[in-house]
This record gives structure tokens, sequence and C-alpha cells, in this order.
């Protein structure tokens, strides 16, 4: 893997058109099936899903199902949902096995694949050798806490996968924080346009109108591989929770306090208690005439002490990686991740069937916990979008999506991104068509 941050970051600054054939087509959803959703390493589900040994996890794509299992205390697994015998699948949704049993004939499958039981075995004779009566190995590999499956025998390594996103990210030790919440729902738009609704900054200034309350900050976007990140170029600290854009005659204390505490109240993460304390404490502390970059230093500081006596360590950052990584990463194809020292929030859409008008969107919350105080999460289906649900933020999200996806169908349409705030929509689309072989960006 490069880890030259100078050679893989890009700005693509193109002038292109997009066509809407990939949200709306139905061929090109069947398409999804095989060219993409059958070839690319997808998230399944988090390790803490899956703690103990004998834990499992049921994954579905499309018609594709896979248990994703703790099959040691240090081993995950990953299976074909499907009975060697006539196909029955041999799990739904989460549990605990100490075996997988079918129950249908009753056949029976270790924790690592191999045959355990054949019910009256002796009538096949000499037919079948326990190796051929395996279940069916899936690809699975591990990375920030998440669980990776990928259904191609011959796909490359997650690590080839990632590219940049581990040079950039794995200083914040995602797969150390817990579920603070989570919940799904689904929702009348393509997947794509799920993703793209958070992988740009372009329409926070109309949609999101509060976040320009305590000033703007200019947004960068860039390719990365096949994956994008967008940053806050004006930003005296890095993450939305935690950058303040002022004018000089502005409290900067003020400021900072403000954004964080307004990052809790509309979305319930993208900040900290921790966090929202120090800030009140950096009134003690500093004048009124800090300066942002000051303003932001002591509060981390404090911060930082606050979570230590609670018993919560914090990473060692790179200020200036973390500048470079910025505030928000599209994990190819659909994933979205904004993370920051203790606290990272996520987004996972994925196709509802062959359905191009709808799929199945998913929003959690991470967080650095004292160790055993971690809370107890369920993945809540929510389908009720009001700001008591969800938080204003993505209450405002999800009331663009469905028009998107109706506008969408306008005869003769195309699309015409930004080339600088939306480098990583661009981006996400010539990555997707990498593996399409068509409907990629056309030059405007």
């Amino acid at each position: 893997m490069n880890t030259n941050q100078n050679k893989i970051s890009e700005t693509v600054n193109e002038l292109v058109t997009l066509p809407v054939e990939a949200y709306i087509s139905e061929s090109y959803a069947r398409d999804e099936k095989d060219l993409l959703w059958k070839k690319v390493w997808q998230v399944a589900c988090r390790e803490e899903e899956i703690p103990r040994v004998g834990n499992y996890y049921t994954y579905d794509i499309h018609d594709q199902s896979v248990i994703i299992v703790r099959s040691g205390p240090d081993e995950i697994s990953a299976y074909r949902n499907a009975c060697m015998h006539r196909g029955r699948t041999l799990t739904d949704g989460c549990g605990h096995a100490g075996r997988f049993h079918c129950k249908y004939h009753g056949w029976q499958w270790t924790l690592d694949g191999e045959i355990a039981k054949v019910h009256d075995r002796e009538s096949y004779g000499d037919s079948f050798k326990d190796e051929e009566l395996r279940l069916m190995r899936v690809n699975v590999d591990r990375w920030g806490g998440f669980v990776f499956i990928n259904l191609d025998p011959d796909c490359e390594t997650l690590q080839s996968f990632l590219d940049t996103v581990p040079y950039y990210l794995d200083q914040f030790e995602i797969g150390k924080m817990r579920y603070k919440w989570r919940k799904w729902a689904y929702v009348d738009c393509n997947w794509k346009v799920a993703i793209e609704a958070f992988n740009e900054g372009y329409h926070a200034e109309t949609t999101h109108p509060m976040l320009s309350r305590y000033g703007k900050s200019v947004i960068w976007s860039k390719a990365q591989g096949i994956h994008n990140n967008i940053g806050q170029a004006s930003a005296a600290g890095g993450g939305v929770g935690t950058s303040i854009s002022v004018t000089s005659d502005s409290d900067a204390r003020e400021i900072a306090l403000g954004v964080i505490s307004q990052q809790m109240e509309i979305c319930n993460s993208n900040s900290t208690d921790t966090l929202i304390e120090a800030a009140k404490r950096v009134f003690d502390v500093l004048p009124s005439t800090a300066t942002p970059q000051e303003v932001i230093a002591k509060m981390f500081e404090i911060a930082h002490q606050i979570d230590a006596d609670r018993g919560v360590d914090w990473p060692v950052i790179d200020a200036q990686r973390f500048m470079e990584g910025g505030i928000n990463w599209n994990v190819f194809p659909n994933n979205v991740l904004l993370p920051n020292v203790t606290f990272c929030l996520g987004f996972k859409a994925r196709p509802d069937g062959m359905n191009p008008d709808r799929c199945i969107f998913e929003v959690y919350a991470l967080e650095r916990y004292p160790e055993g105080e971690e809370p107890k999460t369920e993945n809540v289906h929510e389908e009720e979008f009001t700001k008591e649900r969800w938080g204003l933020l993505l209450v405002q999200d999800f009331e663009n999506m469905p028009f998107v996806q109706k506008g969408m169908k306008a005869d003769g349409l195309v699309l015409r991104p930004n080339p600088y705030w939306e480098t990583s929509v661009i981006n996400f689309r010539r990555s997707l068509a990498k593996y399409m072989g068509y409907g990629g960006p056309e030059s405007a």
C-alpha cells in the first residue's frame, strides 16, 4: 500500500456530467448484483456484534446470504448461508450457536464449517467425502472494528482494496470504539442517492442552514483511489464537531461551545459530553480574546484529562494527518465515516433487492467508553422520520432523498456536479463505473 499522502490524494476538479441511469434503471440495478456486489469488499457487521465464540451475524445482499461467525477467540469465519444437502438457510438474524443446524433434515456443521452430522449417512454409502460437505467459505477480513466480506473467491486483499483509508484513519483506532446507538430504515431512493447525500459538503448551506450559525468553512473534496474524503479548508480544528470558523471580533470560546453543543443536539453524535464539558471549562482558563487555535487546543487538553479521569484512553493523533484526512470519508462503495478522536458517525446504504427506488439505510454513532461501560444497543428499525427519532440533521437529509429520486426520472436529464465541492461524487461514480463497465462521468 502506498503511504505517501502527496501521491495518494487527488483533487479532481473536473467539469463533467453524470448520466442518471445508475440511479433509476432496473437493468442497472440487476447488473450491480453481479458486477458490483459480488465483487466488492463490503461491511457486513462490526466485531462487537459477534463478541463471543459462537456468536453469528447473518448478512444479506440481494439474493445472497452469508453467515459471519466468531469461530475462535480471535477468529472470524464467513460461509454461504446454505445447507449442503437441500439448500435451506441455516441462520437468520443474529444469535449464538455451538453448531449450525439445518431445521429441514437435521444436518449439522461445526463453527469451522466442517460437517458434523448427516442424518442417516449410511444410506449415502461412500458417495461424499467430508471435505465435499464443508460449508462454502466466503472471504472475510477486518479493519477498524468492521467485518468485511467479499463474495468473489478471487478478490484482491482487503488491505489492497482499502488503499489509503488506513493511512489516514488508523490513528483514530475506530476498532476501540463501540456503538452508542444505531438505527435503520427503508428509504425511497436508490442506495447511491443516500450515500451521496453524505458524501459532499455542497448541500450543507441550503439543506442544513443552522450549520452556518457559527461561521462558514470552505469545503475541499478529494479522490483517494476508489474512495473519497472531504474536509474543511478554513477550520481551526479537525472534525465536524470541533471545527470553528470565526471573524476577528468573535469570541472563539462561544463559537466552539456552540458548534459542538449544536452537533449533539441535531444528531446525537459528532461530539461527546466530554467535549461539551471541556468547552464550558475553557471560559475559566482563556480570555475572550483567545484565538480559535488556542481555544481548540485548550478544549482538547481539558477533554483529554476528563476522559483520562474516567478511564477513557485517547489515541495518539498526528495533527497534520488529521487535517489532511478531513472530516468525512466514503469507503467505497456504500459506507461513509465521519471520524474523530473519540467518536465516529457512520452511514451505510445497500439496495433493497432489485428495486432501484428503495434502499436499506443504516446510521450509527460510535464512541470510546471506559472498559465495561459500553452501552448495550440494538439496531432499531425506525421508519418515523422526525427530529425526535432521528435528529434534525438527518431529517433534513431524509427530506431530500425521495425527491431527488423522483426528479432523476425526468426525460433527458443529466447531472452536473460541482467540480470543486463534489469531486467526491464524481470520483464515486467513476469508481462505480470501473466495476460496472459503463455509466461513468462524461466530459461536459
